[in-house]
């Protein structure tokens, strides 16, 4: 069975996108960036929540008719237009995007069956509401995250309160601009009971 990998950009003090849902504030070097690019060649499928689906859908189909684009944005352009793409979201009428599905019930059900399909491992890009969802249900097997030197004091954060949890450390990575990436395992016991 493949895994799921929520992959998070993350403050110091554990929020996935400041109070107003931005992002401005994460430090993407080109030392990082080549870092991601190379963690994603392997990702099978890309999952989003309803929020990160609208800002990547807004962005990334404007990137082929912006002279200011650089080399890597068209790069990452021709991977997020290629690979399949799962929305879930129980509010979201409809996901048009090239190779996209929305997931608008038993998102457990759907997550478990692409995890039961040969390729690479599916990837929740932030999204931090989903994930702690996903988590809940057992769903989650590793989290890679980049910790970020930035205090952000408020907004969604990517572990929730009364989450137990057991992770193993797989990976850390410095890098020159004070972010750390880090790969922890989740040890699964089972999905959580209903709250």
């Amino acid at each position: 069975m493949g895994k799921l990998v929520s992959f998070t950009h993350l403050s110091l003090d554990g929020y996935a996108c400041g109070p107003n849902g931005g992002l401005n504030w994460a430090n993407v070097t080109p030392e990082i960036a080549g870092d991601v690019d190379a963690r994603l060649k392997g990702i099978g499928v890309a999952v989003y929540g309803r929020v990160v689906y609208g800002m990547m859908e807004g962005y990334w189909p404007t990137v082929s008719g912006n002279p200011e684009s650089t080399p890597r944005d068209r790069a990452h352009l021709a991977w997020v237009e290629a690979i399949p793409k799962l929305v879930i979201s129980r509010t979201l009428d409809r996901a048009d995007w090239n190779t996209t599905t929305l997931i608008r019930e038993n998102a457990a059900e759907a997550v478990r069956e692409q995890k039961a399909k040969p390729g690479g491992p599916l990837m929740v890009f932030g999204s931090p509401r989903l994930v702690h969802v996903l988590a809940r249900l057992g769903l989650v097997d590793e989290y890679l995250i980049y910790v970020n030197p930035v205090g952000l004091s408020g907004g969604p954060p990517l572990f929730r309160g009364g989450q137990d949890m057991k992770l193993t450390l797989l990976e850390s990575r410095p890098f020159q601009a004070g972010v750390v990436a880090l790969r922890y395992a989740l040890q699964h016991s089972g999905p959580a009971a209903p709250p």
